[in-house]
């Protein structure tokens, strides 16, 4: 009854073997219709998480550190495309625009319902000069 059972571990894998090992599985942020053949026989991942596709991520000793250098890059990206007004790269959509109307009353920034959900102008959106200004900047930096 009370007797302890020894097992050895298994080794430990390196970042390319577990990169090899999910490299089929689908993205966390897909529909997951089956799970891969050798989910529970070999391993138990049905998941694959977006980092693994950085580069560089299988060969970090300690995956579940972030790098917070990409952080600030993708959230710096974020708010420059925003306020530049990138229509294919800013976070200010459609779908954002419904979800506020939900969430804030907010009036100034609901969806123009006339005009087939023309999305009005933000008062954070930059005018030309200004995007100009900015791009100069950047182009000096």
């Amino acid at each position: 009854m009370n007797h302890v059972k020894y097992k050895v571990a298994r080794p430990r894998l390196t970042g390319e073997q577990i990169r090899d090992w999910v490299a089929n599985i689908s993205l966390a942020i897909e529909i997951l219709l089956t799970l891969p053949s050798s989910c529970g026989s070999e391993h138990n991942w049905t998941k694959k998480g977006i980092f693994w596709d950085i580069p560089y991520w299988a060969t970090h000793l300690t995956r579940h550190n972030l790098d917070i250098m990409h952080i600030e890059k993708i959230v710096f990206d974020n708010i420059l495309n925003t306020v530049m007004g990138i229509k294919e790269m800013t976070k200010d959509n459609l779908n954002a625009r419904k979800d506020l109307k939900i969430i804030c009353n907010w009036p100034e920034l609901d969806l123009d319902e006339q005009r087939s959900n023309a999305i009005p102008k933000v008062v954070y959106a930059l005018i030309k000069e200004q995007k100009r200004t900015i791009c100069q900047w950047i182009h000096r930096l």
